[in-house]
């Protein structure tokens, strides 16, 4: 009797081929959505608006392209250190006429951005404890609180000095904005980039996320009362001298003010479903719609008088999901992974204009490096340098540490919003405000996060 004959094992592909073969997948499908939308974006969307009965449409269509949109950077960086948003702002550039129905109305824009911050936000509280924020307080509020206003007059600064460089014009109001709306990092760029990895001490974690957080209010605060003082005319410094009044210590009271209570309401809501759940652990659907827009009631709650990305954020961080709330939460992750940050970074690429990026790229691609390389350091250490003097202390931090934090600097979600948010009520000259303020969102995303696992490996602050 014959002997079967063995078929010759196939050696495994390489690594780098695969994923070299991800990359180029990921590649001909964002030039195939660009070419879609260059050649055919404009007739799409005039025959969309053509449609009578159904005025809508474009609006829908846009919507059904996120949900493409999203499917593909989910699947096609599976596997890869490539975070799925940069290629969500990858495929928003490219489908920039396709979204252009969404990006013209301004309030559904802001709207769709501001919901999905506000849930990411709330996540973001809930990714950490009270006891461990508090713990952790001094130092998150160095950074988020003094932090933010050093990085923005020293970014206003460092453009103004940008703009005479380069022979590049910009209105002087539109650099004191910038530095105001750019301060801030972005829990929605963070905390994925984070999840998959294991630090050696947890409050590395716990101080970035918690950072980023606070200071994107603090960011949203400052900008809120630059628009309330006149720019016109003034310099930097007598700009942020002027933050310095009784009218405005009394705003900021305020917003704090009521976002605090707001937040705080949202979660006894919370918590009273919480405990009606312990009770009835029968699931029904709409547990999981009132977890979800849990966060959007607390900014609409607290935006009567108050900071609403505040009072999402004091939300997550006081409400702690219990094992029967497991389902619920798995829910809300679900729809923050599959929906709220994709949209975002789709919506943010879909803002790019390239013609008008070009021009204004030198100083633009200037201002971002400078900003993640020299200025993040010089405000981390500046803020956090004296407790590397007692790093053997529990409390203290070691300089690789503050080289960590230094080097993780997204710009993303919330800058993006006050960027929309001020072009809709500055008035007089604003040219360059959207284009220099994407560069700086675009890079940070860009160039830290595929490296940030790295970094903090070779740092030796994970594993």
């Amino acid at each position: 009797m014959a002997q079967k004959r063995e078929m010759p094992k196939r050696k495994p592909r390489p690594r780098l081929y695969l994923r070299s073969k991800i990359y180029l997948r990921l590649a001909i499908a964002v030039a195939a959505l660009a070419l879609i939308s260059n050649l055919a974006g404009a007739r799409i969307v005039g025959a969309l608006n053509g449609m009578e009965d159904v005025p809508f449409a474009p609006a829908l269509a846009g919507f059904g392209l996120i949900a493409f949109c999203s499917l593909a950077c989910a699947y096609g960086t599976r596997g890869t250190s490539l975070p799925s948003f940069v290629v969500a702002i990858a495929f928003g550039i490219a489908g920039h006429a396709l979204f252009a129905p969404i990006i013209a109305n301004q309030t559904a824009l802001a709207a769709l951005v501001t919901a999905s911050a506000a849930v990411i936000l709330f996540s973001g509280g809930l990714e950490m404890t009270l006891r461990e924020f508090l713990r952790l307080s001094v130092k998150i509020a160095l950074l988020a609180l003094p932090g933010v206003l050093i990085t923005g007059f020293a970014f206003s600064s460092l453009l103004s000095g940008l703009s005479v460089a380069t022979g590049t014009a910009v209105a002087m109001p539109v650099i004191i904005i910038l530095g105001a709306t750019l301060a801030s990092t972005d829990p929605a760029a963070i905390i994925p980039v984070l999840q998959g990895l294991r630090f050696k001490k947890r409050e590395t974690k716990d101080i970035i996320i918690a950072e980023s957080a606070v200071n994107d209010v603090a960011g949203a605060l400052l900008t809120t009362v630059f628009l309330k003082v006149p720019l016109a005319g003034l310099t930097i410094a007598t700009a942020y001298a002027a933050l310095a009044t009784r009218s405005n210590f009394i705003f900021l009271a305020e917003q704090i003010g009521y976002g605090v209570v707001a937040g705080i309401v949202t979660w006894l809501l919370l918590a009273l479903h919480s405990l009606v759940k312990k009770r009835q652990k029968q699931p029904y659907g709409a547990d999981q719609m009132f977890f979800l827009a849990m966060p959007v009631v607390a900014f609409t709650g607290a935006a009567i008088g108050g900071s609403g990305f505040l009072a999402a954020f004091i939300a997550g961080l006081l409400f702690q999901t219990k094992d029967h709330m497991i389902e619920i939460e798995h829910f809300f992750q679900e729809v923050i992974d599959g929906l709220a940050k994709p949209m975002i970074f789709l919506l943010v690429g879909a803002l790019v204009d390239v013609p008008s990026m070009l021009r204004y790229a030198p100083i633009g691609i200037a201002a971002a490096l400078l900003f993640m390389f020299v200025l993040r350091p010089a405000m981390v250490f500046l803020m956090l340098g004296p407790y590397a003097l007692f790093r053997k202390k529990p409390w203290g931090l070691s300089v690789r540490q503050l080289l960590f934090f230094s080097f993780v600097r997204e710009t993303g979600a919330i800058p993006a919003v006050l960027l929309i948010t001020v072009l809709g009520r500055m008035t007089g000259n604003t040219q360059g405000l959207v284009e220099i303020g994407m560069w700086v969102i675009l890079l940070t995303l860009v160039i830290a996060p595929p490296f940030t696992p790295y970094v903090a490996r070779r740092l030796g602050v994970a594993e």
